[in-house]
């Protein structure tokens, strides 16, 4: 909960930088060539997360790690965050940067979980009844999940649309297993 609320409010004051700058896609792509780059290496991870390690120390690593790779107005934002303590709350940061962002642009992110590779078209289609259906641009990105046997899950927000036939047989034990059985003309 406190993670949810620090995070909104530190990139509610970066994105409004990033609007006023005329900059937002490129502050996006900065701070997650950021998160990637600290939580792709645990050794960097572990020393911007830990408690011990002062923030000046975290500020000249972001420094050194990111000098050619990000702009200024990153970096001193980054340094703002870190001077603050809130070093492990970047990540969150990031998703919350990019929600306002994909407001602000009337998009939407979806995830999709198929039991076997779909085809363009078939992505396609799924893109556009999704965009029809939020009225907003969807950016679909997808992955293959063979355990859910057959058919998609869609996660679009905090909404998940599940015609998966695993989701479908999990639905039908559910409603089995409501149905209210009567005994009748049964004998002992």
């Amino acid at each position: 909960m406190l993670e949810n609320a620090v995070a909104r409010r530190y990139s509610n004051a970066f994105f409004a930088i990033a609007q006023e700058k005329g900059l937002t896609d490129q502050l996006e792509t900065e701070l997650k060539d950021v998160v990637d780059t600290i939580y792709g290496n645990e050794d960097l991870r572990k020393v911007m997360e830990h408690q011990l390690v002062s923030p000046e120390e975290k500020k000249a690593i972001m420094e050194k790690v990111f000098v050619e790779e990000i702009s200024e107005i990153t970096i001193n934002f980054l340094k703002v965050v870190i001077e603050k303590y809130r070093a492990s709350y970047i990540p969150a940061i990031y998703e919350e940067f990019v929600s306002y962002a994909n407001e602000a642009r009337n998009m939407a992110d979806a995830q999709l979980k198929s039991a076997a590779e779909l085809t363009e078209a078939d992505m396609a289609l799924i893109k556009a009844k999704l965009s029809e259906a939020t009225g907003k641009t969807v950016r679909l990105s997808s992955e293959v999940d063979t355990s859910l046997i057959g058919g998609v899950v869609v996660r679009i927000g905090d909404k998940v649309i599940d015609s998966s036939l695993v989701g479908r047989l999990e639905k039908l034990k559910e409603n089995l297993l409501q149905i209210e059985v009567k005994e009748i003309g049964v004998r002992n």
